[in-house]
Formats: C-alpha cells, sequence, structure tokens
C-alpha cells in the first residue's frame, strides 16, 4: 500500500509496536500499561517530526487519543467515561481536519452518509438495553462516530490517501463495535485483542493516511515510443 511504500522505517517501527502491545496483553500483562501508551506516542512524534503542514485540529486528536488510552487502562466506571470524553474530542477533532478537505457533496454522498448514519443507530440499538446509566455518553460518542466516519468520506477522492484514511475510519469503528460488544454484551473470544489491532492499524491508516494527503503524488513520465505515427520524431 501506499502508507507503506511511503513510510517504510515508520511502518516497520510501528509494527515493533504493535508487537510489543500484543506481547503485553498476551505474555506481560503489567509491561500493557506502557506499551498501550507507546502506540499513540509513537504517532504523535512521527507525525510532528515528519509533516510540515500539520493541522492543529488533527494533532490535537492525536493528543486526546493518547490521553483515552492511558484512561481506559483503569478498568472504572469514572475512567471509563474520561477515556469516552477524550475519544470522542478526538473524533470530532478528526472530522475537522478532514472537513478542510471537503468535496461538494453529490446526490448519492447524502445517501451513502445517510447509510452510515443507519449502520451506527443500529448498533447503538443493539446495545442499548444493556447501556444501563451509560446510554448518555455511549450515545453522544456513537454520534461522534458517526460524523467522523461522514466526513472521512466526504473528503476530496482525488486526494492522495483518500482510500487509507477511510480504511483507518472503518478499522476504527470496527474496534469500537467489538469494544462495546465485548464490554456491554458479552465478552468476546480474544475480545481484548481484537480490539487492540483494529485500533492499532486504524490509527496507522488514519494518520498516514492524513499525511499523505499533504505529498504530490509521483509524476508518471510518459513513455515515447519512436515507431508510433504520432512521433514529430520518427524516424523514416
Amino acid at each position: 500500500m501506499d502508507s507503506i511504500k511511503t513510510f517504510p522505517k515508520f511502518t516497520i517501527f510501528f509494527a515493533f509496536l504493535m508487537a510489543l502491545e500484543i506481547a503485553g496483553l498476551t505474555v506481560i500483562p503489567t509491561f500493557h500499561m506502557v506499551s498501550k501508551a507507546m502506540i499513540i506516542a509513537g504517532i504523535i512524534g512521527f507525525y510532528i517530526l515528519v509533516e510540515k503542514r500539520q493541522n492543529n485540529a488533527f494533532l490535537t486528536g492525536l493528543i486526546f487519543a493518547l490521553l483515552g488510552d492511558c484512561f481506559l487502562l483503569y478498568e472504572t466506571v469514572e475512567f471509563f467515561v474520561i477515556g469516552l470524553v477524550c475519544f470522542l474530542i478526538m473524533q470530532l477533532c478528526y472530522a475537522a481536519s478532514f472537513n478542510s478537505k471537503r468535496r461538494v457533496p453529490k446526490n448519492k454522498d447524502y445517501l451513502v452518509c445517510l447509510a452510515i448514519a443507519i449502520f451506527g443507530i443500529t448498533i447503538l440499538a443493539k446495545l442499548w438495553s444493556s447501556l444501563g446509566s451509560m446510554s448518555t455518553p455511549v450515545g453522544l460518542y456513537a454520534t461522534s462516530i458517526i460524523l467522523m466516519a461522514i466526513y472521512a468520506y466526504l473528503r476530496h477522492p482525488k486526494l492522495r490517501g483518500y482510500n487509507t484514511v477511510l480504511i483507518g475510519v472503518i478499522l476504527f469503528i470496527i474496534s469500537d463495535t467489538l469494544l462495546g460488544l465485548s464490554k456491554f454484551n458479552g465478552s468476546l473470544p480474544y475480545g481484548q485483542i481484537l480490539v487492540m489491532i483494529t485500533y492499532m492499524l486504524a490509527q496507522y491508516f488514519i494518520v498516514t493516511g492524513v499525511m499523505l494527503s499533504n505529498i504530490p503524488r509521483p509524476k508518471v513520465q510518459p513513455i515515447i515510443d519512436p515507431n508510433s505515427s504520432f512521433s514529430r520524431h520518427k524516424r523514416t
């Protein structure tokens, strides 16, 4: 993919961070307290050092993602809600940065946006009876995810990295859906590992996709066939 070809060193480094986090989840549980924070910390460092056209809203979103990861390390209702709010802010910041490169919607775009909203509402409805006192914060959180997905879709499709960002957002939705089902609707086999793998890949694709949009596409030089009848240099 374009992200791997354009950022090969960071891709290898990020794969190493993912391996550390998976090890923290499976082999050394106490290391999870450090390895989880390293994921977004590494992304923030990469973004600041490499991206010359930084978007303040996007960078703010990354910072709140780091805060959210740290708060969610503690399994209490209070810290879960705080972490949820941090990720809600992250998604709104991402949506704001996506909106800065938005295209003019066509009729079919409204239908796609409606489909995204219906999907989010369907997942929320499936969890609603199990949410209890968490219904309001989770409902607001689901709304922020829907907005982020809509604005990611509405970015200009000719942007380099457009599909990369979309893949990241889809993985983020999958990760949060798995997290919601695991936390409020019964545990899932390997749920925590699946949640973290999809989350880490989501952040990787979103960030690299956003950075790709600021890099011009490589120009392809046309190959002129000297035997072509359209060549003014054709030999007789």
